[in-house]
């Protein structure tokens, strides 16, 4: 069974994967897959609303960590797939092409974005925050984003 973080704020509860490692930007990477896999917090899929259109790189791109890979557009913003991990990406996720929406069903399931060949798995997980980490760095953005910031 896979264990989760949550957040209650308001009627809204938020789920971090404990077993991922985050961004302060709002994206988790799966580091125990080889390939590693990409996707975006529950967090982000609710604060940008429901996910219309998906344009990523193509596979074999080779990416740097905090590099721009792609953009998601939402009924309420469009915003960029950051990459948390340097690597060459080998698969995007087709099912995202038809049905986009899984971002928002299953931000850390079904919904997954990319995977990545890391450069340097040794080194992968430097820089990017565990769940309970990040955990703070969201319940902050909650505060902000219900204060409409």
């Amino acid at each position: 069974m896979e264990e989760y973080l949550e957040h209650t704020y308001d009627k809204f509860i938020f789920r971090i994967k404990v077993a991922y490692r985050y961004t302060k930007d709002d994206f988790w990477v799966d580091l125990r897959s080889d390939p590693a896999l990409i996707g975006v917090t529950d967090f982000l899929q609710k604060a940008r609303g429901d996910v219309a259109f998906l344009e990523t790189v193509e596979p074999g791109t080779v990416v740097e960590r905090g590099q721009d890979v792609g953009k998601i557009e939402t009924i309420k913003a469009t915003f960029g797939i950051v990459s948390p991990v340097s690597g060459t990406i080998v698969e995007v996720n087709p099912a995202l092409e038809a049905s986009p929406f899984l971002i928002n069903q299953d931000p850390y399931g079904a919904g997954w974005i990319y995977k990545v060949q890391l450069t340097t798995p040794a080194v992968a997980a430097e820089g990017l925050l565990s769940a309970p980490g990040y955990l703070e760095v969201m319940k902050e953005k909650v505060i902000q984003e219900a204060k409409g910031k």
